[in-house]
């Protein structure tokens, strides 16, 4: 055998020995698996960041409806300049979350002896009277006592979720408006009345 078979055949052994020992090789897995995972990993570590968020911002809202009308009941007469501040009260509530396109809506609800319920006055944040007075009012069934009065607080506060890879690539900004009502009896007398409302 000539030596130069005998050195092709070394060749082509030290080939495949080499070949095998990479086929066989662990070294740098983990590192190509974290390269694979860490990028999925982000994405549901800021789209769940997102969603706490979004889930802050509608309990803090919720609170803040609440508390108005909380605030609204302890009177026994309220003015269009007691309720033009209720919207602070609302913004501080929901602070350090962002305010901004925040409405709401403050109702005096009279229910009749037969169980109907009517708007006694109306305020929105926006101006103007959202519901005419002596026009019917949807309450809750269990808040429906007759000769009684009710104070419905409406607030409503556009939110806007970031969705990361909505259609498999880049961010998108999903818009909706959060809206919480709450209802709570008068706390003095039997009724709340509005003087300019």
């Amino acid at each position: 055998m000539s030596a130069l078979v005998v050195i092709a055949r070394l060749k082509k052994l030290a080939r495949s020995a080499a070949t095998s020992r990479f086929l066989r090789a662990k070294d740098g897995v983990g590192a190509v698996e974290f390269a694979l995972i860490v990028p999925i990993l982000l994405i549901i570590y800021l789209m769940s960041f997102e969603i706490t968020v979004a889930i802050s911002i509608t309990r803090k809202t919720t609170h803040a409806s609440s508390d108005i009308a909380d605030l609204v009941t302890q009177k026994s007469t309220v003015d269009r300049a007691f309720l033009s501040t209720m919207p602070n009260v609302a913004k501080a509530t929901i602070a350090p979350y962002s305010s901004n396109g925040l409405t709401l809506k403050i109702s005096g609800i009279n229910i009749d002896a037969t169980s109907v319920a009517r708007i006694a006055w109306s305020w929105q944040s926006t101006g103007g009277v959202p519901y005419a007075v002596g026009s019917t009012a949807t309450i809750p069934t269990d808040l429906a006592i007759p000769n009684s009065f009710v104070v419905r607080s409406e607030l409503s506060l556009p939110y806007s979720l970031l969705l990361y890879l909505p259609g498999m690539s880049g961010t998108q900004r999903q818009s909706f408006t959060i809206k919480k009502d709450f209802y709570y009896r008068q706390r003095v007398g039997s009724n709340i009345t509005c003087s300019d409302c």
